[in-house]
This record gives structure tokens, C-alpha cells and sequence, in this order.
């Protein structure tokens, strides 16, 4: 029984050593999984660093020529729009001139007929002398908000009850009609003469206006822009363009072979650094493998042997030290005088 005890103590030791060269196996396979995950982020990561390192050099070229490009483009648009009002001014200036002539003619001939100067204004000819569409326009909106806005808002901030709102309404629709004929009576009948004498001269006006304003289209639409003297604002945008271009290509370029060279040298650099290490916790677990493999061999060996040489006798219940120590006990007290009876002992007791 002493012996058979040492062979289950034996194998219950080659148990244990089985069980910490597997935790440990799980160790070191978990320290590769971990040490490649990082290999693999240090390439990426400096792939990343060394990558933004040899843009960064043209971004900041190309940041340069592209600001100092903004503001030639905006120099240049500076000069061309003072031309143009030179050019516009220059090529309009008799119209201009004639419409201040006329000007002057009708201030001076509504002073000799004692008409102020207030009265000599277009809203004026709007409302008693309409010519056209606009005229037309501002006479209608002068009457609504004359007639039906001003005195409904007096209405409301002044009146309280509907008969006063009512009240204020007709109030103020009655000044309005009175002002408007105040000045109906003053342009209208009394300087009629005065008013209809200008009036071809105030066309006059306004035709020189349209002429103005299609002068200034004209210019405006000219794409020949060799007058405005821009050449060397051209030579300078021509030159920063093809700066710019230049950069490009060639931060393109560098980029292309550091997709194709650069990458790969970087992979292998670190790589070669960090792959020792993984390779020696590989060398680990395979050594670790080998002992796993070869004491499970040796713990089937002796399960065997202990199941065939004394399992069939003893039980395979009682082949444990705790089980062997109590018949062991049984038999150094007495209590049984064989191994067998030890046996048949321990079942009654286990079974009561």
C-alpha cells in the first residue's frame, strides 16, 4: 500500500507540473499575441510619423506660394478694378459733364421761377408728372402707403376702441389726400409751366444714365484686359502657379517612393528590432510544449500502470493518497488485517 501510495503521489506531482507548463504555455502565447500586436503598431505608428515628416516640408512650401498666389490674385483684382473705374470714368465723363450742365440749367431755372430746391426731385415728377413704369410704381405705393398703411398704423397706436381706430383712419386719410393736393396745386397749377419745361431735360438725364450704365457693362464684359497694364501681375501668378505645380509633383514623387522603398525599409528596420524577442518567447513556448508533451506522456504511463497493476484491485475510487491513507489506517489500527478487507470497509463506511 506504501508503494502504491508513492506511485499516485508521483503521478498527482507529474499532474501539477502539467498544469504550471500550461499556465505557462498561456503566458507566452499571450506575450507573442501582445509583443506582435505592438510590432505591428510601432511600424504603423512610425510609418505614420516618418510619412507626415516628409510632407510636412511641402505643405509648408506649398503653403507659402499658395498665400503669396492669393495675394497677387488680389493685387491684381485691386489694380484691374481701379483701371476699369479709370477707363469708365475717362470714357463716360461727357455724359457725366452734360447731365451736371443740366443739372445746373434746371436749379438755376427753378430759382428764377422761385421753385425750391426740394421740389425738384424725382419722387416730385413721380407723383404729378409720370412718364413711365416707375413713375407709375411709386405713385401706386405712395397712395397705399398714404391711404391704407400710415393711417392704419396711426390706428393702431393711437386708438383703443374700433370708433376711435375708425376715427383716426379717416383722420389721417384726409391729411394725406390734403397733402398730396397741397403739392398737386403747387406743381400741378401753379409752376405747371415750370415743371413741363424741364421735363425734356430730365429725360435728357435719364437717357444719359442708361447710357452710362451701358458704357459701364460694356467695359465691365471686355475680356481684353491688355490696356489695364497687368503683365507683370500675370508674369508674377504664372511663375507662383508653376511653383506650386512643381511642389506638387514632387512631394507626388517622394511620396510614390516612400509607398515603394521607404515603407518597406521602415517594416524591416523594426521588424529586425523587435522579432528577437518574439522569436525567443516562440523558442519558449516550443520548449515548453516539448516538457507538456513529453509529461503528459510520462502521466499516461503511469495512470496506466497504476490502473492495470493495482486499480482492478483496490478501485479506482481509492486511487488517491487521501483514500490509500485511510486503508492505511484501517490496517495499522486493527480495525481490518488485508487490503481487502480495508476495501470493503471503506465502501461501508461510505455507504451509511
Amino acid at each position: 500500500m506504501i508503494n502504491v501510495r508513492g506511485l499516485i503521489e508521483a503521478r498527482d506531482k507529474v499532474r501539477g507540473e502539467i498544469t504550471t507548463l500550461t499556465n505557462e504555455k498561456r503566458r507566452l502565447e499571450k506575450d507573442v499575441v501582445a509583443e506582435e500586436k505592438q510590432l505591428s503598431l510601432n511600424i504603423e505608428s512610425t510609418i505614420k510619423k516618418r510619412r507626415e515628416q516628409v510632407v510636412s516640408n511641402f505643405d509648408k512650401e506649398l503653403d507659402k506660394s499658395q498665400d503669396r498666389l492669393k495675394k497677387v490674385r488680389n493685387e491684381r483684382g485691386k489694380e484691374k478694378s481701379k483701371k476699369v473705374a479709370e477707363r469708365i470714368k475717362e470714357e463716360t465723363a461727357d455724359l457725366v459733364n452734360e447731365n451736371k450742365n443740366i443739372k445746373e440749367e434746371i436749379k438755376t431755372y427753378f430759382k428764377q421761377k422761385g421753385v425750391p430746391g426740394f421740389m425738384d426731385k424725382g419722387f416730385i415728377y413721380s407723383l404729378y408728372y409720370p412718364r413711365n413704369l416707375k413713375d407709375l410704381i411709386v405713385l401706386v405705393l405712395t397712395f397705399v402707403i398714404g391711404i391704407v398703411a400710415f393711417p392704419s398704423f396711426m390706428a393702431w397706436l393711437f386708438g383703443a376702441k374700433k370708433f376711435l381706430k375708425v376715427f383716426v383712419i379717416i383722420v389721417f386719410i384726409i391729411v394725406s389726400v390734403l397733402i398730396y393736393m397741397l403739392g398737386y396745386n403747387y406743381a400741378r397749377v401753379r409752376n405747371r409751366e415750370a415743371y413741363e419745361d424741364m421735363i425734356p431735360k430730365r429725360s435728357a438725364i435719364r437717357k444719359n444714365k442708361g447710357k452710362i450704365e451701358r458704357i459701364k457693362k460694356k467695359i465691365k464684359k471686355d475680356k481684353d484686359e491688355d490696356r489695364y497694364g497687368l503683365h507683370e501681375y500675370d508674369e508674377d501668378i504664372k511663375e507662383l502657379e508653376d511653383t506650386i505645380e512643381d511642389i506638387v509633383r514632387r512631394k507626388n514623387d517622394v511620396l510614390a517612393d516612400f509607398e515603394k522603398t521607404t515603407k518597406a525599409d521602415i517594416c524591416e528596420e523594426i521588424t529586425n528590432r523587435d522579432m528577437p524577442k518574439i522569436e525567443k518567447i516562440k523558442k519558449q513556448i516550443a520548449e515548453v510544449s516539448l516538457q507538456l508533451k513529453e509529461l503528459e506522456q510520462k502521466q499516461k504511463d503511469m495512470s496506466i500502470n497504476l490502473s492495470s497493476n493495482y486499480g482492478v484491485y483496490l478501485g479506482e475510487e481509492n486511487m488517491t493518497v487521501d483514500r490509500i491513507n485511510l486503508l492505511i489506517s484501517y490496517i495499522i489500527n486493527g480495525q481490518v488485517s488485508n487490503v481487502g478487507e480495508a476495501v470493503n470497509l471503506s465502501k461501508t463506511v461510505a455507504n451509511k
